[in-house]
């Protein structure tokens, strides 16, 4: 007994060490939102678009825009999901990364793992009351630690999760170790689930179990609109490092979801203000440059050119044309005259005041 104590004690932690050490920082993957290193749970009712939200946010990590007007840590991002086979998540992604302006080959570090048809099971209850990780979750964890994404997302937890799900016990071991996989490797779990009708009814989104809510450190809720089929409300149920009772209202709109312009209209314009700066910010440096353009579809035409050149970000000539337009509409840029009178044009130039 004394030689088993000694190869494994308990880790002992004295508070006195940590003075005049500086405090660590709070580590966000999505600001107030999704802590990182530790499990969050997204629910919504089937249908609402969970798996489009995840999908979302791991092409705002790997792009470096907001999600939903919030802050996110850009990095790689996994997603191993249950519901959706490989041509409906490359319909999924095509269609999300288009929406901001963006192209499937500018996704760096985003991996799939499509598991539709296929035994996605993670975890089984067993003969002690407890549960069992299977090696599916062997291999995916062997994943993780080898290719060290930021986000892994878990869709659904109904395929997942084998044991008993009113089972405290057995549900509090299956959050655990999705939190030892993201502690060990410094990363944050989504996992994402369906509420039962109680869940669904009381506009909590829980299910089963009040293990579920318990054993994670955030809780995030999906819920449609029963009188605008386009409409969600994203609702943050529970915030162990944050604030409780935030609601993002959402639109659903070509393929994804932007911010509702009735519920935060400033928030809802984050993600055209970036593709405007890159537009604003490639402009000036080729304007410094002594290269002209022009606001019509010709040889010059200033939205194709900036979205070839290198600091374009990946965005596309459709998105870079429409933050040429905002840019003129806010008269930040202006048409003027330009050469002499027997060969005038008209040029894209930056207004006086800007």
């Amino acid at each position: 007994m004394e030689a088993e104590l000694a190869r494994d004690p308990l880790p002992i932690i004295d508070p006195r060490h940590w003075q005049d050490k500086p405090v660590p920082p709070r580590k966000w993957i999505v600001q107030d939102l999704i802590p990182d290193g530790v499990v969050t749970n997204l629910s919504g009712d089937g249908g609402t678009g969970k798996t489009l939200t995840a999908i979302q946010l791991m092409t705002a990590m790997a792009l470096g825009l907001p999600w939903y007007g919030k802050p996110v840590q850009q990095g790689p991002a996994l997603l191993y999901t249950a519901e959706d086979d490989a041509e409906e998540l490359h319909r999924r992604f095509a269609a999300v990364t288009a929406s901001s302006g963006h192209r499937l080959a500018d996704l760096a570090g985003v991996q799939i793992i499509p598991m539709a048809g296929l035994d996605a099971t993670l975890a089984t209850g067993n003969d002690l009351g407890g549960i069992s990780m299977s090696a599916q979750f062997a291999k995916l964890s062997k994943i993780v630690a080898d290719t060290k994404p930021k986000l892994v997302a878990i869709d659904p937890a109904a395929d997942v999760y084998a044991g008993d799900e009113i089972k405290r016990v057995q549900v509090r071991q299956f959050v655990q170790k999705l939190a030892k996989l993201a502690l060990d490797n410094e990363c944050a779990v989504l996992l994402l689930s369906h509420p039962s009708l109680s869940g669904m009814m009381t506009g909590r989104g829980t299910s089963g179990s009040t293990a579920w809510s318990n054993s994670v450190r955030s809780r995030l809720y999906l819920q449609a609109d029963a009188d605008d089929p386009d409409r969600r409300v994203l609702k943050v149920m529970k915030a162990n490092y944050g604030a409780v009772g935030e609601e993002i209202a959402l639109r659903w709109n070509d393929g994804a979801f932007v911010l509702d312009q009735g519920g935060d209209g400033a928030g809802a314009s984050l993600s055209q203000r970036a593709a405007d700066d890159v537009f604003l910010t490639t402009f000036i440096k080729l304007n410094a440059q002594g290269q002209t353009f022009s606001h019509k579809a010709c040889a010059t035409y200033a939205p194709k050119k900036i979205s070839e050149h290198p600091d374009s970000k990946g965005y596309n000539a459709k998105a870079m044309a429409a933050a040429m337009q905002r840019l003129l509409d806010a008269g930040v840029l202006k048409i003027e005259t330009a050469g002499p009178p027997s060969k005038k044009r008209s040029v894209l130039a930056l207004a006086p005041s800007n």
